[in-house]
């Protein structure tokens, strides 16, 4: 009987292979067919998700309108960005979007609606404040845009995009040997590679992988080089505030800081965890003064005495840059009144 059930076995295997083999003929000589019906259940199943979606979004939500590159009388109007009371995609659905602070995004274009020539955003704020989640939140929003859904805000205005570039988040690929900076760097090279003026591009806080100063340096190289020559509509985090000074005097860029409230602010407090801060989760105009860090590691459950030891080391940080900056004026005014010498001599003396 064992031997009737082997066989048995092999008969039964040598039918289903010829079963495959038939069904896999007969797929065959219907291929085209088969490929344009999963094409269209592809189709269907996209615009199901857009339709449902846009029925199924919380709050306020609106049709976005692509203003077309090429004006009535034939001008390229300048590429720009139009979202009113904007909020996350995400959060429409997550959390009804009844937590969720909305925010105006405008590149290119000002309050009253009239175009200017703004093409680059530069966004300071307190550390957990919101600077990532409203680069993404604008990005996500012009993509759905295009896609033809609805998108959560008031008002969503905005010429087209050829291509959206990020630069978000910090990680290394160690299989590769590549460091955090060398993955930041790769990254931002493709946007110089293929970015056109019409191109969107997110660069969170760019130089954070590797010394201050470097990180200062080329986060700046690369500021004036996207808002001088490329001219694409770019956001930019960043920590480093020396660039909100580099950069005030520049119409092509704008300085946006994510709010915050502080509290028992005080320079002559010691204890920076005494501070109490609240987050407002609003984009406004302007840059921040500072990043809050200490709040954050107090967040994060940092022992006191290490934040006042950090907080210690910070104030003589921020002291020698003033000294240092007090020392540029004076060479600079003795450079234009000739008294140069006069007052190196009077600095070595002191």
């Amino acid at each position: 009987m064992i031997e009737q059930l082997t066989k048995a076995e092999e008969r039964r295997d040598n039918a289903l292979n010829d079963t495959l083999r038939t069904i896999f003929n007969k797929f065959d000589q219907h291929y085209l067919v088969w490929q344009k019906a999963v094409h269209l259940l592809a189709t269907l199943d996209c615009l199901m998700s857009l339709a449902i979606y846009s029925r199924n979004i919380s709050g306020v939500s609106c049709r976005p309108e692509i203003i077309d590159i090429v004006d009535g009388e034939g001008n390229e109007r300048k590429p720009f960005i139009e979202l009113r009371n904007s909020r996350h995609p995400c959060s429409a659905l997550s959390w009804k979007g009844e937590d969720f602070i909305p925010n105006d995004i405008l590149l290119g274009i000002d309050e009253e609606g009239k175009t200017d020539d703004s093409t680059f955003v530069l966004i300071t704020g307190p550390n957990m404040g919101g600077k990532s989640t409203l680069m993404r939140q604008a990005g996500t929003i012009l993509i759905m845009a295009q896609l033809g859904c609805y998108v959560p805000a008031d008002v969503c205005r905005f010429t087209p995009v050829d291509r959206v570039f990020t630069r978000l988040g910090a990680r290394d690929r160690i299989m590769h040997g590549e460091s955090t900076f060398f993955v930041e760097l790769s990254e931002t090279s493709i946007i110089f590679q293929h970015a056109t003026k019409h191109s969107l591009v997110l660069l969170d806080e760019l130089g954070r992988g590797t010394a201050t100063f470097d990180g200062t340096a080329i986060a700046s190289s690369v500021v004036n080089e996207l808002s001088t020559k490329y001219n694409c509509r770019t956001f930019f985090s960043t920590h480093y505030h020396s660039l909100v000074d580099d950069f005030t005097e520049n119409p092509k860029v704008k300085l946006g800081h994510m709010a915050c409230m502080v509290e028992k602010e005080d320079e002559s407090i010691t204890d920076p965890t005494e501070e109490t801060i609240t987050f407002l989760y609003k984009f406004t105009g302007g840059a921040c003064p500072k990043s809050y860090g200490f709040n954050a590691a107090a967040l994060a459950g940092i022992p006191k005495t290490i934040i006042k030891r950090a907080h210690e080391k910070a104030v003589q940080f921020e002291e020698s840059t003033k000294n240092l900056k007090h020392l540029r004026s004076l060479l600079n005014a003795a450079k234009e009144n000739k008294l140069r010498k006069d007052i190196l001599k009077e600095l070595c003396i002191r």
